[in-house]
């Protein structure tokens, strides 16, 4: 049973490791948890650049305003995909489906980034 569970734990380590190179949608479930994972990359980049974008526009009030409001948001985004993926917990399908929670999580987070643009107060 130990070797058993230790399988599994090194399989789906394999699948949170696999690289975007390995990513094929169409492919084996490795394939699908490596775009899974470059999605969400992509759209952690994209949040940090409007990000800071945005910081730039505010007197410096809001920007510690919006600080601590991005350092909220930050705490519980991930609880939050894990909750919502813990009916694949140790599954090999557990990788994808955390991580297109975390990509929908940060895009429209991104897009909420937008109505602090230029707020003074």
């Amino acid at each position: 049973m130990v070797a058993a569970l230790a399988l599994l734990a090194g399989g789906a380590q394999a699948a949170a490791d696999a690289g975007a190179d390995d990513c094929n949608p169409n492919g084996n479930q490795q394939q699908m948890n490596a775009c899974a994972a470059r999605d969400f990359r992509a759209a952690d980049a994209e949040l940090n650049i409007r990000y800071g974008d945005v910081m730039k526009t505010l007197s410096p009030q809001m920007r510690v305003a919006l600080r601590n409001d991005q350092r909220a948001w930050l705490k519980g985004r991930d609880p939050a995909c894990k909750r919502a993926s813990k009916a694949n917990e140790g599954g090999s399908i557990w990788p994808l489906v955390f991580s297109t929670c975390l990509e929908k999580s940060t895009r429209k987070r991104t897009a909420e980034l937008d109505r602090w643009k230029g707020r003074e107060q």
